[in-house]
């Protein structure tokens, strides 16, 4: 299979910060019986044909016909099994996206998973599936959250198997956008054609950059944390958010499976020094100063503070769709505890 064009749209997107942070997102391609999908904890910008994992269509398809646990872990470790062996001859060393069942259910020849802050404005907003059918009929499909992996692949396949049209594009409550074409234009019609009407519902676009250094706490925080390296962000859109622990209150917990990830279930408001004492986060809220992240290392003090500025962003655009609305407490603990993220994690630290 000629895996051109799938790397040149992964590259094109991947490398596209209003479209991709941190290594998010994932893309395919299918052609007789056989597909390509992203690797777990690669980068679309620096695609190349080894950066995709070859599998069996029918294979991969039929894992959604199997009786699963009904416990957690015994019903992910076994998914993780099943789409291993869904994997090509020569691919054993390959870790296929955990969403490679959920492109297999497109018909489509290519497949674009993206987490955008401007789309996710609408899939983590109060209004979200209204919003949607009022802005895209039945043109775009929304489902709504649910656990990753195989709850959501049978999910979807719950929703692909009730329509009587071919889906081509679904939006993911708290997670993301598919959009799935024949040809890498159409990919990119779909694509522009939902960013262009999502902008034209948004009033405010945040300003999330920062040139400010770091105060004299930064020595405290890292203390307090025992993290080694520390970013901070007095950006406009992170003052506004600082202001008060009510205005904070909209970034306060996790919209999306990536801030989990990079960022932890928790953030912390800060109103002053001694409410610095035994921080349990890398997010640190700082009253009227702006916002500090944390990691163990420079990338991921990097990749935590990108996705701050995501959350910023997504919550700001969501006022545009009835006011944010974070990921329920139960699918937070779940990805949390999730294998799958954390292998994603480790190689991205």
């Amino acid at each position: 299979m000629n895996l051109s064009p799938l790397i040149y749209f992964s590259r094109l997107y991947g490398a596209d910060p209003e479209l991709v942070t941190c290594g998010g997102g994932n893309t395919s391609m299918k052609e007789d019986g056989i597909m390509y999908v992203k690797g777990s904890g690669t980068a679309l910008k620096d695609a190349v044909t080894d950066t995709f994992v070859g599998m069996k269509l029918d294979r991969l398809l039929h894992i959604l016909d199997e009786e699963y646990p009904t416990e957690d872990t015994a019903r992910e470790a076994k998914f993780v099994r099943d789409c291993a062996a869904a994997k090509l001859p020569g691919e054993e060393n390959k870790r296929p996206s955990v969403e490679a069942l959920l492109h297999a259910l497109f018909p489509q020849k290519f497949v674009l998973h993206l987490h955008p802050a401007l789309i996710n404005g609408l899939t983590c907003s109060l209004n979200g599936e209204a919003e949607c059918r009022r802005l895209f009929g039945s043109s775009v499909v929304w489902v709504p959250a649910c656990k990753p992996g195989y709850t959501l692949a049978k999910q979807m396949k719950a929703v692909f198997d009730a329509s009587e049209r071919q889906i081509k594009t679904v939006l993911l409550e708290n997670h993301g956008v598919f959009f799935a074409a024949d040809t890498v234009e159409d990919l990119a019609t779909h694509l522009n054609g939902m960013m262009n009407a999502l902008r034209s519902c948004v009033s405010e676009f945040p300003d999330v950059e920062s040139t400010a250094e770091p105060t004299q706490r930064t020595d405290k925080i890292k203390a307090v944390t025992g993290k080694r390296f520390i970013r901070f962000n007095a950006s406009p859109a992170a003052l506004k958010f600082a202001a008060s622990r009510e205005a904070a209150q909209p970034i306060m917990k996790p919209f999306n499976p990536d801030q989990i990830v990079y960022c932890g279930p928790r953030i912390k408001f800060a109103a002053c020094d001694n409410c610095l004492n035994e921080i349990d986060a890398n997010v640190i809220v700082m009253k009227g100063e702006g916002i500090y992240a944390v990691g163990d290392t420079e990338k991921a003090a990097d990749n935590c503070m990108m996705l701050v500025k995501d959350a910023l962003k997504i919550a700001t655009y969501a006022q545009a769709f009835g006011g944010a609305q974070p990921m329920a407490d139960e699918l937070v603990d779940f990805i949390v505890n999730w294998e799958v993220e954390s292998y994603r994690k480790s190689v991205n630290k």
